[in-house]
């Protein structure tokens, strides 16, 4: 590990530090919102209105990428399509996508699908830092990683359940020190996908990251791993509000003089909502580059930053 926090650290100065050579590229993509669609098929219209032609179709779960405005005429979302004419879509046949930490036009490394209990094709991840995102249609479902080649060590990347919904959208930290691997899923019947993504890809790092500033927030639901923050130099007091009885709080730092670790590990069956609160300090001139990483929590949660000092 400590290999490997090195050599993040050296990557993420030499972003800060080369701004140039690195710099995210402009982009036409306008501000958007994504949603998902909620109906077996759903219709895109050439204006905001049934009474305009049908520009496509869109099915279950399918995303879609709504411009962020007040719509001109209620009931009716636009829809941006890239290289492609914008379209409408009803807003009954919507809703908004559960909170995404990194840039939604963000391609995954590597893939799989499947149904039940099994094992994927074996996936080769060079040594760097990785989020898992899986969406299982299901109330339960155990991921675990099996090293083939290489120095990753086999470790159960995923292990949840929910007996109140039939549907988990769930994101966690993989590190690989240069490995070949295969994913085994385990306590599931349901379909299941799994996305590999590239936390330190440079362009997506400087878009994704987020600048606390004092009274900063971050929130979600569930378990899942946030954008990468940068906490300046001071004292900070980190408070959380949890609609749960459970909840972990890890902090991911990949960058500056700062504590590697749990902040939050809460368990209270007599409430169905936590008020936590603990000093955090952030040291160095630039402070810390972070990911916050949630475990065994199902509710709702949001993080507020206050700065002491």
């Amino acid at each position: 590990m400590a290999n490997f926090r090195f050599g993040v650290f050296l990557t993420v100065i030499l972003l800060f530090c080369f701004p140039f050579a690195v710099s995210a590229q402009d982009t036409d993509t306008p501000e958007v919102i994504e949603y998902i669609v909620t109906t077996d098929t759903a219709n895109l219209r050439l204006g905001p209105g049934t009474n305009f032609g049908v520009a496509g179709t869109a099915v279950r779960d399918e995303s879609l990428l709504v411009y962020d405005e007040t719509p001109e005429v209620a009931g009716w979302l636009r829809v941006y399509r890239a290289q492609e004419d914008d379209a409408y879509i009803a807003d009954f046949l919507v809703e908004r996508a559960p909170a995404r930490f990194y840039p939604v036009d963000q391609e995954p490394v590597a893939t799989a699908l499947g149904r039940g209990k099994g094992i994927t094709e074996t996936f080769d991840l060079p040594s760097g830092a990785y989020r898992i995102d899986a969406v299982v249609e299901d109330n339960a479902f155990i991921l675990e990683s099996v090293t083939v080649a290489g120095d990753c060590r086999d470790q159960v990347i995923f292990n949840e359940l929910n007996f109140d919904v039939n549907r988990l959208t769930i994101s966690g930290l993989f590190i690989s020190q240069g490995c070949s691997l295969i994913f085994e899923t385990d306590n599931v019947s349901g379909n299941w996908e799994i996305e590999v993504r590239d936390i330190l890809d440079p362009d997506v790092l400087l878009e994704a990251l987020l600048e606390i500033e004092d009274g900063a927030g971050i929130s979600a639901a569930g378990r899942t791993l946030t954008m990468p923050t940068q906490l300046p130099e001071g004292l900070w007091n980190i408070s959380a509000t949890v609609n749960d009885q459970a909840f972990i709080l890890v902090a991911q730092v990949l960058m500056g003089d700062c504590d590697d670790g749990v902040v939050f590990n809460e368990l209270d069956f007599d409430t169905g909502v936590l008020e936590l609160s603990t000093l955090y300090r952030s040291q160095g001139d630039d402070g810390c580059v972070i990911f916050w990483e949630t475990e065994n929590v199902q509710g709702a949660w949001e993080l507020t930053f206050e700065e002491i000092r």
